[in-house]
């Protein structure tokens, strides 16, 4: 394929057109020597990223902002780590890690440090991908020096999760409806406001997010342990309120949940009504 410079964006970036369609391509120098509407060599380019409507303004900024020798180390550490694990991501998943890592190098470098609470759950739920998001982690902290926490693992992971389900991703419209709809029985049993800046807020959207994408691409939970009833017992108004968004998940999505999945959103859900008990 021939690609034809539309615009330059820095020494090693640039803006190119084939075949109607538009990307961005990686090289050293490559923005150096040539101009718009020139081919490029193909012994120039190092890496050829397709742009969805989203990625442009991104992958644009991001090629310009991030050093060339920082951008390829990361994309070469998140693709060998996808070829051990034999994960195809899509180049969207390799921009958001990419965007990231970048952001949470400027908050170590401000030693402004972000806390995630759902490296326990994400541990459970996605162990392959939390394995994988562990060493990537470790060969980010080796190769630059550097010192990220162990939070990042579980941002990472998220990262993968939905690079992996890109039919999930295609289906943004309906994820969003059906965490709002959630969020709203929420509301309506508890009596409370919900602010996407509180944390807890924060914590059980991701958890019903992910849950949601579990269930479209059929990858629930399943685990060999005794269900434990007791919890749905124990926690009365939490499990009442996690049957409620069963039922509407269930219609909404035409696809049953199953027991696992509704004693660890119970738990969930008793975690958030404690928390907010706490602040009255």
């Amino acid at each position: 394929m021939k690609y034809r410079v539309k615009k330059i964006l820095n020494n090693n970036a640039v803006y190119a057109t084939a075949n109607f369609m538009e990307y961005i391509i990686i090289g050293l120098g490559i923005g150096f020597t040539l101009k718009p509407n020139q081919i490029i060599p193909n012994e120039k380019i190092e890496k050829v990223f397709s742009l969805q409507k989203e990625d442009v303004g991104r992958i644009m900024q991001l090629a310009q902002e991030v050093p060339h020798d920082l951008f390829m180390d990361l994309y070469n550490m998140i693709d060998d780590i996808a070829n051990v694990y034999d994960l195809k991501l899509d180049n969207h998943a390799y921009i958001a890690m990419i965007d990231h890592i970048q952001y949470s190098i400027t908050r170590y470098e401000n030693k402004q440090m972000v806390q995630n609470l759902l490296n326990p759950d994400l541990k459970i739920f996605y162990p392959d991908e939390f394995k994988m998001a562990t060493e990537l982690l470790n060969n980010i902290n080796q190769k630059l020096e550097i010192d990220l926490p162990e939070d990042e693992i579980g941002f990472l992971t998220i990262h993968i999760v939905n690079g992996i389900n890109t039919s999930i991703e295609n289906q943004t419209g309906k994820v969003t409806e059906c965490i709002y709809g959630a969020l709203n029985i929420i509301r309506d049993t508890y009596l409370i406001p919900l602010k996407l800046s509180d944390p807890n807020t924060q914590r059980i959207t991701i958890h019903l997010k992910m849950l949601i994408q579990r269930v479209l691409s059929k990858t629930q939970i399943l685990q060999n342990e005794v269900i434990l009833e007791n919890v749905l017992s124990q926690f009365e108004s939490a499990a009442t309120c996690a049957t409620k968004i069963q039922e509407y998940l269930e219609k909404a999505l035409k696809q049953k949940i199953n027991p696992q999945e509704l004693v660890y959103l119970t738990i969930h859900l008793n975690r958030l009504e404690s928390m907010t008990q706490e602040k009255k």
